[in-house]
């Protein structure tokens, strides 16, 4: 049976308590997933061998979120204050990483390095080499969208290891610990942006809109038709690629001049946020004709300023 996705007024005439708020992470199927979606799609891609790369980190990964070590969490303390504030409770800026993180990034590079070959392998033994001060100081960049000093060599494999770390807490963390913050545009767990926004199928999320968190990869509701980044719902836009999926659009607002993809599952069931958006450069390379800039990013492919 088809789905039909709701409208922003349907949705506004639901009680809040009637709308599932929020989604965290599948720790056993998250990266399975994304793995497997990446692959489906480098069949025949113009972008194939590196959406292969990133289906290899994918799976490296959900090796790793399995085998996490036990991270320390925020006290209950500071919890209880990022409540109290309606702030992330494990936002990027404010939360002091575990320094076992880099030992995970070790340990998924000497498991990365296993399975590729060439330059990539290169790229991979240079940075395990690499000092825990360096990781700390590239990480802080890539986290606060700074990319001047950053090495875009090393993001993709330093930001895998992050999306580890963070998704170990906020699914060891629980639901209880996240609600909804100002600005909506942000995840609450994290404060990180998103990267895609995904129209949901099945179950309690039939019909909604969520945005999928670039990091954590929490997902949080949104109304459709409304800007992820100022929440206007005046000069909203969708673009394509003319003779190319429907599944994929970019949703664009013409009050701050941004853009994000927005993904149907109604269009294509297995659409998955971080690969459907590496597969879908062609839709940047549009939108970057038009002026738009993109409000979110992918870890997985980051680019520098041209000044950088």
């Amino acid at each position: 049976m088809p789905q039909r996705i709701l409208e922003p007024g349907e949705i506004e005439l639901l009680s809040n308590s009637e709308i599932p708020f929020l989604r965290l992470p599948d720790r056993a199927s998250l990266l399975v997933d994304r793995a497997a979606r990446l692959r489906q799609l480098a069949n025949g891609h113009a972008m194939g061998d590196y959406l292969r790369l990133i289906a290899e980190i994918a799976e490296v990964q959900s090796w790793a979120l399995e085998n996490a070590p036990p991270f320390a969490l925020p006290s209950d303390e500071s919890l209880e204050q990022s409540r109290a504030h309606g702030m992330p409770p494990l936002g990027t800026q404010m939360h002091h990483r575990d320094p076992a993180w880099c030992d995970l990034l070790r340990r998924m590079l000497r498991r990365l390095a296993e399975r590729t070959r060439g330059a990539q392998r290169d790229v991979i033994v240079r940075l395990d080499r690499e000092r825990d001060e360096l990781y700390e100081a590239q990480a802080s960049k890539l986290l606060a969208g700074i990319t001047l000093g950053l090495d875009m060599a090393y993001a993709p494999l330093l930001g895998a290891a992050l999306q580890v770390y963070w998704v170990h807490l906020v699914t060891t963390l629980g639901r209880g610990h996240f609600g909804r913050i100002d600005p909506a545009t942000v995840c609450p767990a994290c404060g990180s942006r998103p990267v895609a926004s995904i129209a949901r199928i099945g179950g309690q999320e039939s019909g909604y809109r969520y945005l999928h968190c670039s990091l954590c990869a929490t997902e949080w509701h949104m109304v459709r038709i409304k800007c992820t980044t100022c929440e206007s719902t005046k000069g909203i836009q969708y673009h394509g690629i003319e003779g190319g999926t429907k599944a994929v659009l970019a949703e664009s607002c013409d009050e701050c001049n941004t853009y994000l993809k927005i993904l149907y599952m109604d269009r294509d069931a297995q659409v998955e946020p971080i690969a459907d958006d590496l597969a879908s450069t062609a839709l940047d390379l549009l939108m970057a004709d038009t002026g738009k800039l993109r409000s979110g990013q992918n870890l997985m492919l980051i680019h520098g300023d041209a000044e950088d």
